[in-house]
């Protein structure tokens, strides 16, 4: 197991505990406009893998709680990259609280299991979304080859802004695939 935290990732932490205090969700897992604006706030811009680590984790912590999921919660994430900020600023398990572990290998998957009953879930991307988010990626490299006043790189950023809104609000299944763990078999 090869556990990485870096600098700026455990900085993050702390920062992510100082907007957690106001970070709001609706009930259907559906992160709000407030809670995207607080992640943008906090991981720096905006980003496909930013937004995937919101839903996920939001997700997540809603799946969790309603299987009965009990104590606080901790979360594990399999690739160290922009969903965790998501992940710290929607699950609020974040490397401050020493509620978040990431381990390095290149999925997107994420563990979150709950401390008193070991009950736990797993929240994947779907296909969809994944890919959505691997051509944003692709369509921002192109846009940014080209001047900022070219007609092309306009409609390639309007591209990307409709794969974002999609990813914010399509719903969470069309985003997120949940699997219930049974008790303490989600945590290794």
């Amino acid at each position: 197991m090869n556990i990485k935290i870096l600098p700026c990732v455990a900085f993050a932490g702390v920062m992510a505990l100082a907007v957690m205090g106001n970070s709001s969700y609706a009930g259907d897992a559906m992160p709000t406009p407030a809670l995207y604006s607080q992640l943008e706030t906090f991981h720096g811009h905006v980003c496909a893998g930013s937004i995937f680590g919101a839903r996920l984790g939001l997700a997540a912590k809603e799946a969790l709680k309603e299987a009965g999921g009990t104590g606080k919660f901790t979360a594990r994430y399999y690739d160290l990259s922009c969903p965790v900020d998501g992940i710290q600023v929607a699950a609020g398990t974040t490397y401050g609280n020493k509620a978040l572990t990431v381990q390095e290998r290149d999925e997107h998957r994420l563990v979150l299991t709950a401390t008193g009953n070991k009950r736990a879930v797993e929240a994947r991307l779907t296909k969809k979304a994944e890919e959505l988010g691997l051509k944003s990626r692709d369509l921002g490299k192109k846009a940014k080859a080209l001047p900022a006043d070219a007609p092309e790189r306009v409609k390639l950023e309007r591209e990307i802004e409709d794969i974002y809104a999609w990813l914010k609000t399509a719903p969470t299944g069309e985003v997120v695939s949940i699997t219930h763990f049974p008790s303490s078999k989600g945590s290794k």
